[in-house]
């Protein structure tokens, strides 16, 4: 992987300059519920908002939306055609996420949008999203900071803490979520006063409050936090409307993040007699792997528990060291690889009998772990006598499972 900002610098000197009041969110884990929350705040309290995720789930364009909703596809085809065309004519051989990137803030543009939050793809420092001119940035927000693509990034904490924080702008505040490693923390508060940024911590203090979260997690504590810090930054720039204690509040208990503990109720889609809740989550490395162990701990799910996981590629990173988190003896496991991914073919599932291998050591003889060919099949093995079964793993298998269930969907 080819981390650089050249190409898509290429790409936007052949687009219109982007203006648009801006939100930046790096982070390994949290980041895509950070601007969730930031984006239902704003919309709350009247702003049109425009918000660019990586990656997308059922479709490419669920990755731009506007106002809280998907991009039309109309409006997609005309803004990505444009990119395209520009990518050719300047022969920018940008990669498909530098494109995706151009197309969201190509449509942010067009679409006048009072704020903009664009969630960093990978890193930060030299991600696509990283492109946007400096004076646009109102605020920076950096989520926990765990190990993850230590391949590119680096294999310390320290090293993609420095990458994260390369999107500091001069001038402007970085505000950094609860961290568990002091040496994280250090280490961006000298990255942001390096960068000439305005360092601001989020205490991981939680203050006495009535106002509840729409999305399921204590770990969801400490991003609606950070994304409240966000807001609160951002109320200080002077042309802003600001924004009510009772927007906020509103905002945050009506958020909504698909498959992210996102229950299910699969008896809806299927003709089984009886009641079968799906509890999606795409926990995808040890860090977010640990915050769906402790949601599933405070829960009283009768043993022995049943899961659907798949696991996608990733250098350095082994299926064993999620699922470790995870899995108990005694567990019932499927394992199915998830489908292709629409506009990214580069993204694989790991190979599913090594994840198998994985999953029969750790649920242990007690247990049961078995290959499945498809999610269909996979689903109707954990359901039997199950009344949840967690879908887990991958953001990737998450999307499988709205395109199972896609032609009834609400």
């Amino acid at each position: 992987m080819d981390l650089s900002l050249a190409r898509i610098r290429c790409l936007t000197s052949f687009l219109p300059r982007y203006t648009r009041p801006t939100i930046h969110i790096a982070g390994t884990n949290g980041k895509g519920s950070t601007t969730a929350f930031v984006d239902s705040i704003l919309r709350h309290a009247g702003f049109l908002t425009g918000r660019f995720n990586s990656p997308h789930l059922v479709s490419i364009r669920d990755s731009i939306l506007l106002d809280g909703h998907p991009i039309s596809p109309d409006d997609y085809n005309q803004a990505f055609q444009s990119v395209a065309t520009a990518n050719q004519i300047g022969d920018c051989r940008c990669t498909n996420f530098e494109l995706q990137t151009a197309t969201a803030l190509l449509v942010f543009e067009r679409g006048f949008v009072d704020v903009a939050i664009l969630e960093v793809g990978l890193g930060g420092r030299l991600d696509a999203t990283n492109v946007i001119p400096d004076d646009v940035v109102l605020v920076s927000g950096i989520s926990s900071i765990d190990l993850d693509h230590q391949a590119v990034l680096g294999d310390t904490l320290e090293q993609i803490a420095v990458e994260k924080a390369g999107i500091a702008r001069t001038g402007r505040p970085c505000v950094l979520g609860v961290q568990s490693s002091q040496e994280v923390m250090d280490t961006v508060q000298k990255s942001v006063s390096a960068a000439g940024g305005r360092f601001i911590y989020v205490s991981e203090q939680v203050q006495q409050t009535r106002t509840t979260i729409g999305l399921q997690g204590t770990h969801q504590v400490s991003n609606a936090k950070l994304a409240v810090a966000l807001v609160e930054a951002l109320m200080q720039t002077p042309s802003l409307r600001q924004v009510r204690l009772e927007q906020v509040a509103r905002g945050l208990s009506l958020v909504t993040w698909p498959g992210r503990l996102e229950w299910i109720n699969y008896s809806k889609y299927t003709d089984r007699g009886r009641d079968t809740w799906l509890l999606a989550d795409g926990a995808h490395n040890p860090a977010s792997a640990e915050a769906l162990a402790q949601y599933l701990a405070s829960l009283p799910i009768s043993r022995p528990r049943s899961f659907v996981v798949s696991i996608s590629q990733s250098p350095l990173k082994s299926p064993r060291s999620t699922l470790e988190v995870i899995l108990l003896a005694g567990d019932r496991v499927a394992v199915v690889p998830f489908g292709p991914v629409d506009g990214m073919p580069w993204v694989k599932p790991h190979d599913p009998t090594v994840v198998l291998q994985a999953a029969k050591e750790l649920v242990g003889a007690s247990g049961e772990a078995v290959m499945r060919g498809d999610l269909g099949s996979a689903l109707n093995w954990a359901a039997d006598d199950h009344p949840v079964v967690v879908v887990t793993g991958s953001l990737y298998l998450i999307a499988d499972l709205y395109r199972l269930l896609l032609p009834r969907w609400p």
